[in-house]
């Protein structure tokens, strides 16, 4: 669906003294007790599929900390908040600890909307292992595959002997009959979007076809201007063994999935500012168009991942912008990290070469996160602590939810014996 996986970014500064005390009292009980606390609940958030409150403070002490809030939802922003207002409203109480937040809180709806749309920063490039499935897709796919079991687990008996392509029509049946509040359409909540990757990928080849005179012409004088600031470039020489914030490590490997909050500082100059912008917008455009399959570059473990340029908007001449970077994926650390190096170490390199202290680079793309001790150094010193993060789906995989989908889109057709041999193995 169109609408549906889209990335919510709001930041907002925290003033000094009581109220960030406050947020991080309140932020610490909502952590404590995600469904049941007395403050905010996560859950109440409309048709939501991650979500994390983030405190980003700058060690340098120049810039002021700003509250992070990460939603990754369906529908059109304006209509999500609109929603976030009338069913989560007990959202004030984190965001009322920020600057400049409306007095009336949710209670006036269109300024509450509006107030967060002004405090929303598009996301640079966005990945989602799912594109285009609503949460209640995810959620009705999951409940068909539970009830298949529960079918099988319940009547082997009856429906040993049938051949498979009568296995099938016996399971619907007995799914829709006992379990008529799920959708086994053969539409079903997530819909068709094929015609539009197909699309996708003809108006992104057509763009690429009309930039190219362009590209042919620029690309030799940028080339020179890269390989100028490379060579001037001063890599950090990392510690080894590698070294974890505890209040990072003690918070990962707490259920199938985890999360990443990483902040780091872009080189200064215009010219390192605008190269990341591009390479951002690529992967965007990419992983928009190609990467819709639950893979980006060959990994498979991430739910959504998202850069978001920070802009200093100081009225300075030295300028710090940030980026940061969203993930919520599956399996542990390093695992995770083990993957993106030896998958999609070029892509790394290329966005993250334009950040301080990043591993020695070449031609944009070439060692950099290749170094591994060096770059999962690099990783750790820049990750943040997540003071709040919570999952629609904690004990889902990205696979388990494309199985999920795939099991339940199928059984909404009639199958031949092969066919419905494939099927039912993913059971």
């Amino acid at each position: 669906m169109l609408d549906a996986t889209q990335a919510l970014t709001v930041i907002a500064e925290i003033p000094p003294g009581p109220p960030r005390a406050l947020l991080q009292q309140r932020l610490a009980a909502i952590a404590a007790d995600l469904d049941g606390n007395a403050i905010f609940r996560p859950c109440d958030l409309p048709d939501t599929h991650f979500m994390r409150f983030v405190i980003l403070d700058d060690l340098r002490g120049e810039l002021p900390a700003l509250l992070a809030w990460e939603s990754n939802h369906d529908g059109r922003a304006a209509e999500y908040l609109a929603a976030v207002a009338r069913t989560a409203p007990a959202i004030t109480a984190v965001f009322e600890c920020c600057a400049g937040y409306p007095a009336q809180g949710t209670a006036d709806v269109e300024r509450w909307v509006a107030w967060m749309l002004a405090h929303a920063h598009r996301a640079a490039a966005f990945y989602t292992g799912y594109r285009g499935v609503p949460r209640r897709a995810v959620v009705n796919a999951r409940g068909v595959h539970d009830a298949i079991r529960e079918v099988l687990d319940r009547d082997r008996h009856a429906l040993r002997g049938l051949s498979r392509s009568d296995l099938q029509i016996q399971i619907r049946e007995r799914v829709a009959a006992r379990h008529p509040e799920l959708d086994l359409s053969r539409g079903g909540p997530e819909g068709d979007d094929e015609p539009r990757w197909a699309l996708g990928k003809l108006a992104a080849v057509a763009v690429g076809l009309v930039l190219l005179p362009l590209v042919l012409v620029v690309a030799p004088i940028w080339y020179l201007l890269l390989r100028r600031r490379e060579d001037r470039d001063i890599a950090t020489a990392y510690a080894r063994p590698l070294f974890i914030d505890p209040a990072v490590r003690c918070a990962e490997d707490q259920v199938t999935q985890n999360e990443m909050t990483h902040l780091v500082d872009v080189k200064p100059g215009a010219f390192r500012l605008a190269t990341l912008w591009l390479t951002l917008t690529a992967i965007d455009a990419v992983a928009r168009t190609w990467w819709v399959r639950g893979e980006l570059g060959g990994i498979t473990a991430i739910h959504f991942a998202r850069w978001v340029l920070v802009r200093d908007r100081r009225p300075v001449r030295a300028r710090r912008h940030r980026l940061l970077f969203f993930s919520n994926y599956d399996g542990s650390w390093q695992s995770y990290l083990g993957e993106f190096i030896d998958r999609a170490a070029s892509g790394l390199t290329a966005v993250w070469s334009n950040t301080r202290g990043f591993p020695a680079t070449q031609n944009l793309v070439l060692a950099g996160a290749r170094d591994e001790e060096a770059f999962k150094q690099w990783t750790r010193e820049h990750q943040l602590p997540t003071q709040v993060w919570w999952s629609g789906v904690p004990d889902s995989t990205v696979q388990n939810v494309r199985d999920d989908l795939e099991i339940r889109r199928q059984l909404a057709h009639g199958l031949a014996d092969h066919e419905s041999e494939t099927w039912l193995r993913k059971l």
